[in-house]
């Protein structure tokens, strides 16, 4: 049981850190869902994805969402 847990809390934390490099999510809505205990699985990756960004310079930063539209002009 413990094995499934780790194994879907590295996938959340997974999700998480594309959703923050996309642009989808910023460091306030991490913050959030880290405050959120209701969802333990989503809280406890949050919190992982939270420290990465705040303690590691090399981390990529959230990028600007850009649109095709923007590409071609």
């Amino acid at each position: 049981m413990a094995k499934k847990a780790k194994h879907s809390d590295a996938v959340m934390t997974g999700i998480l850190v594309t959703k923050f490099q996309m642009g989808l999510i910023d460091v306030e809505d991490l913050e959030q869902m880290a405050a959120d205990n209701s969802r333990q699985e989503r809280c406890s990756a949050a919190k992982k994805v939270l420290e990465a960004v705040r303690d590691s310079p090399d981390l990529p930063r959230q990028q600007d969402a850009h649109t095709i539209s923007d590409t071609l002009l």
